[in-house]
């Protein structure tokens, strides 16, 4: 049997109800294999994922979605930009003297033969579709030269464009923001942030000039100097691309859009906001393939027992789950965890999120849009009748919303929600100090997760080390001389220099028990509900913290940066 029809056969098993056009569409695959696949997609026969992995198997490959693959640096330096436009192939990863490569057509022995003598490597090739090869080789290949051609084409056109008055607001370049070179500078700006994995990209004025940063892994990154002009272009460009108002510079404004790069989809939140040398821009850069690809609640690096704990509590019929942590810290991204592990055909999953960050298939997600009056507590008003089994609330943020939280939960409704609080505890008296009756808060809430992200230390440069006497004594109060093995990254090209790629979360969990309850209910401060807490096991986040640095996925640094020392109260009676 031909790889066609594995192919074909392998789509009528697993699409039945889309035989007659699967059928119908069978000629195409022998001429256009390519072409059929983007029809097929287009059709909604499968979704991408398994339509690609059908055909993968038919070939005897895997197949990998490039964009969800972190790819180092010295991966993309490897391949020459010519060479990889012409064969669409592009290197994922290189170990010693193999490496792994997706191409479009991976059982093209003579393209595979070829890249081995250009790589000087044996190659084993994944498939991965040409549209998404396209993509990663722009966001990948050469993009810190595409920035630089376009940064001085925008200088050289500007005075030419503007005469010789000098640009003091946006209004002044509005007639600039159709330039190509204006275009082009922005996406690539926008390609290296998904390059580097940021989750905000920064337009910064300054007196003189403006600079871009990148919120990396947490961290604020300086990626380049810009002229002010050019701010004024790019800041006038993100305005016309939101809708918002070009020569409105003296009041906040709050927007979004989204861009097609080839296969890739992107979208952002975006703030303006005026500062002392102009206005400032922040672009929250929303439901990023990366990760997306970890919106699975088994990947997530919670402790074994709190992933069990968790599965358990949302397992229940009703209740509330909360999620805590402050802004960044991954809360949405453990919800949608949680909604994964739950999403099955016969429940009715809801979702009510300002902004929706990520597009899920088989739930039904819902945007509150303060500006028209559809807030969160009105929106789930709404929802509760609309039959839901259960339903993911963004945010509590007032005592209306929290109240029919609390009623949803009560009548049947399971509820996953998020709160700022700096800790567990925290969130299970948020809610009486909000203003929900205790009697209320105590029977429905069944679980509080509170969570940090930390930096991961780099896979390829990572080294051990034994830290000080000092050190040990000073983050772990039962060390009693003991030797100890530490990890830390000494920085290389896949990393960027900075020892960390990635983030972890660490995580302390609450399973509220019956005598939780009963403390809930009489008001019971802070240092008796930690007590029963610590009867049951809870574990504190910097316990978390220290354990993922002693089995090497963070530093002591980052543990320490991230976390307050575990603090112990005196328990007394309210």
């Amino acid at each position: 049997m031909s790889n066609v029809e594995v192919f074909l056969d392998s789509l009528r098993r697993s699409a039945p109800e889309q035989v007659q056009l699967i059928d119908s569409r069978s000629e195409l695959l022998k001429a256009e294999p390519m072409k059929l696949l983007t029809d097929l997609l287009e059709r909604s026969v499968l979704d991408k994922t398994r339509l690609f992995q059908h055909w993968a198997d038919s070939l005897g490959v895997a197949y990998v979605n490039p964009m969800t693959v972190a790819i180092p640096t010295d991966g993309y330096e490897q391949l020459p930009v010519d060479i990889a436009r012409r064969v669409l192939a592009i290197v994922l990863n290189s170990l010693g003297d193999a490496a792994t490569v997706a191409m479009a057509d991976p059982v093209n022995t003579k393209q595979i033969e070829s890249l081995g003598k250009i790589l000087g490597k044996t190659v084993s090739p994944v498939f991965a579709h040409p549209g998404e090869i396209a993509t990663v080789i722009d966001m990948y290949l050469g993009n810190e030269g595409n920035i630089a051609t376009n940064l001085h084409t925008v200088c050289s056109q500007l005075p030419a464009l503007i005469g010789a008055r000098e640009i003091r607001t946006a209004a002044d370049v509005a007639d600039l923001v159709e330039s190509r070179a204006v275009i082009e500078l922005l996406n690539s700006i926008i390609l290296t942030a998904y390059r580097r994995r940021a989750s905000d990209i920064h337009l910064e004025a300054r007196a003189d000039s403006s600079r871009v940063r990148m919120r990396i892994d947490g961290d604020m990154e300086t990626i380049m100097e810009l002229p002010r002009t050019v701010h004024l272009t790019l800041l006038a460009r993100v305005k016309v691309l939101c809708q918002l108002d070009v020569s409105q510079n003296r009041l906040p404004q709050d927007g979004a859009f989204e861009l097609d790069f080839g296969a890739l989809n992107t979208s952002f939140r975006v703030s303006t906001l005026p500062s002392l040398y102009g206005e400032k821009a922040v672009l929250r850069v929303l439901g990023s393939p990366l990760s997306q690809s970890l919106l699975n609640l088994d990947t997530l690096g919670l402790p074994h027992s709190t992933l069990d704990a968790v599965k358990r509590v949302i397992s229940r019929p009703s209740g509330i789950l909360i999620v805590c942590g402050p802004t960044g810290s991954g809360k949405t991204t453990t919800l949608y965890g949680c909604i994964n592990h739950l999403n099955r055909p016969d429940l009715n999953i809801t979702t009510i999120e300002d902004p929706v960050e990520y597009r899920l298939p088989d739930i039904t997600q819902h945007q509150v849009n303060a500006g028209i009056g559809l807030t969160f507590a009105k929106v789930l008003r709404s929802v509760l009748r609309q039959d839901p089994d259960a339903i993911l609330v963004g945010e509590i943020r007032d005592l209306e919303t929290a109240m029919i939280a609390t009623d949803a939960a009560l009548t049947g409704h399971f509820v996953l929600t998020t709160l700022h609080t700096n800790n567990a505890l925290q969130a299970v008296t948020r809610l009486v100090e909000i203003g929900v009756d205790p009697y209320l808060v105590a029977p429905t809430t069944m679980g509080v997760l509170s969570q940090r992200l930390v930096r991961r230390i780099c896979s390829s440069c990572k080294e051990s080390y034994t830290p000080t006497d000092a050190e040990l004594a000073a983050h772990f109060s039962n060390w009693q001389g003991v030797p100890v093995t530490l990890y830390r990254g000494r920085g290389c090209p896949k990393c960027f220099d900075t020892g960390y790629s990635g983030r972890v979360g660490i995580y302390e969990f609450i399973e509220v028990s019956e005598k939780m309850r009963e403390l809930i209910t009489e008001r019971q401060s802070v240092a008796l509900l930690l007590e029963e807490a610590k009867r049951v096991g809870h574990r504190t986040l910097r316990y978390d913290g220290l354990k993922k640095a002693l089995i090497g996925w963070t530093t002591l640094e980052e543990v320490e940066r991230n976390t307050l020392p575990d603090v112990a109260y005196e328990p007394v009676a309210t």
